[in-house]
């Protein structure tokens, strides 16, 4: 999950505001929530 969502929100991207960094990633939050089998795949717990 760590480096999903560093590639996801952190990685090349210049956050200038920490609320900035705060809000990608309620958005990456929201984005997994609606997703779940995306999730369970990542996590090598699904086929």
């Amino acid at each position: 999950m760590w480096k999903w969502l560093k590639d996801t929100v952190i990685a090349n991207v210049f956050h200038k505001h920490r609320n900035d960094i705060v809000q990608a990633i309620a958005r990456f939050a929201d984005d997994i929530h609606e997703r779940p089998q995306e999730v369970l795949q990542r996590l090598g717990c699904a086929g």
